[in-house]
């Protein structure tokens, strides 16, 4: 179970947090379903960070940085064949 008080403690979010995250697919929130992501649309996205951070703002803000400058750019603006490549990867597998 996550302990925000814990991660404030060690600035850090503990290992099975984050790796509890990667089997939800918390990291590929607004990657296409075809691309191994869950496909929110930004409403729905920002709603579920939302939710997240008030329990843990750091979590909150270690998904909300991984959508915006982890792939951001290869979704918005990458070929099709980078985006086979490369977004996979980044939503946990």
């Amino acid at each position: 179970v996550n302990d925000p008080a814990k991660n404030d403690a060690t600035a850090q979010i503990d290992e099975p947090t984050l790796s509890g995250l990667w089997e939800l697919g918390a990291f590929g929130l607004q990657v296409p379903g075809e691309l191994g992501g869950l496909g929110l649309n930004n409403t729905q996205y920002a709603r579920l960070v939302e939710i997240v951070g008030a329990h843990d703002l750091g979590v909150g803000i270690t998904l909300g940085a991984h959508q915006s400058i982890g792939f951001k750019g290869i979704l918005l603006v990458g070929t099709p064949e980078q985006k086979a490549k490369y977004l996979p990867r980044v939503t946990g597998g």
